[in-house]
């Protein structure tokens, strides 16, 4: 049986309270015997559980270990009802806008060197965010890495492709992980399906689990918006985020042409900031502009690998027809308050017309990801 809290509203998982919402496991999940090496995440501070705190507002970070398939990996969940990001709320919402004047490109129009050089930063990525928010269908490739060390050498790496039709309440999933040689996971027609590779043929999972039953949270967004939104809630996040001074700092966009094709390259750190209350935050800031959206991460599911304290160095590469990213780098940014993260996460993003439907056929398809720049640290 799983420890509760006083109030009867957290259970311990082994490494951090969860809301009951998050119902414990009836049993433990086990494994396949021939279970590839696991995807650990940032290290996580022992020590027996304490007691969720009551009083006053305040962060709090589930970062507890979630099978996915057949690795683990870590990310950290706000729970909306525990935390606060009003501590700033007084001011007024459009005082970090750009001016009314300010230069964008639009889809369609020219993107040259000398255009982009002319448009104003913040505003330019303010227009990129609300074309990704207000997507019907965001999909997403993600791999996350411990440490850039870790990514250089690409050590435990496994690739996610989730999709979500918000409009629907449905997504599609599969995962490749790099082991050796690579598993497989595809969800056909809500059941899970791997590759037998000494049998050179799909299988049904052998054991009962989640995966293709129940929304996952990793891989489900880059930790800074969400596709399937509407015009309006994509302008109350923005608004959010404007208020949230000196988190959002948009460098100017240029042209990149590698590979034959062209990109737009668009640097934009997401810096930790300190609130009214004296703390560092960073990712959960943009946790709390989702949340004026009006929508719930744990049923919308809010993918986030990142501290909630830490902000994140983010490289965009975007598509010059649509300007709307198909590329990203990710890396931590450490709250100087907070525990030093190095995460990296690399996303590939595509915003297709309908639910993608993974097949199985004949072979494993382990996916990849591309990196415009190359597999480096941009």
């Amino acid at each position: 049986m799983p420890t509760y809290s006083d109030d009867g509203q957290w259970w311990w998982d082994g490494r951090s309270w969860q809301p009951v919402s998050q119902q414990p496991p009836t049993a433990p999940q086990q494994q396949p015997h021939f279970a590839p090496p696991q995807h650990p995440g940032p290290p996580q501070y022992g020590g027996p559980p304490q007691q969720p705190k009551k009083t006053a507002p305040a962060l709090l970070i589930v970062a507890g270990a979630v099978v996915l398939v057949l690795i683990i990996a870590v990310g950290g969940v706000l729970v909306w009802n525990n935390t606060s990001g009003d501590g700033d709320g007084d001011r007024d919402a459009a005082a970090g806008a750009p001016p009314a004047d300010a230069k964008i490109i639009e889809p369609g129009q020219p993107v040259t060197a000398q255009a982009l050089s002319e448009v104003h930063p913040q505003a330019f990525h303010e227009s990129v965010v609300k074309r990704q928010m207000t997507a019907p269908i965001g999909q997403l490739k993600t791999s996350q890495f411990q440490t850039p060390a870790d990514f250089a050498s690409r050590k435990s790496m496994s690739i996610t492709d989730v999709a979500i039709d918000h409009k629907l309440d449905k997504f599609s999933y599969q995962q490749s992980i790099m082991s050796s040689p690579p598993t497989e996971i595809r969800c056909v027609n809500g059941k899970e399906f791997y590759w037998l590779d000494h049998e050179k043929k799909w299988a049904p999972w052998r054991y009962e689990r989640p995966t293709c039953t129940r929304k996952p949270f990793i891989g489900t967004g880059d930790a800074i918006v969400s596709s399937g939104l509407s015009t309006e809630q994509a302008d109350k996040a923005i608004a959010y985020l404007r208020n949230a001074t000196g988190f959002v700092n948009a460098a100017q966009p240029t042209l990149l042409s590698v590979g034959g094709r062209s990109y737009v390259r668009q640097v934009v750190d997401f810096k930790p900031v300190t609130r009214a209350d004296g703390n560092s935050y960073g990712t959960a800031i943009s946790m709390w502009a989702f949340r004026e959206t009006g929508n719930d991460p744990s049923t919308w599911t809010w993918g986030n690998p990142f501290n909630l304290a830490s902000g994140i160095h983010m490289v965009y590469y975007l598509d010059t027809a649509t300007l709307l990213p198909v590329a990203a780098f990710q890396s931590a940014i450490p709250s100087p308050k907070a525990y030093q993260e190095q995460t990296v996460q690399l996303i590939n993003y595509a915003y297709p017309a309908a639910l993608p439907q993974p097949k199985l056929g004949n072979s494993p398809n382990t996916m990849t990801l591309n990196l415009p720049e190359g597999w480096k640290v941009p």
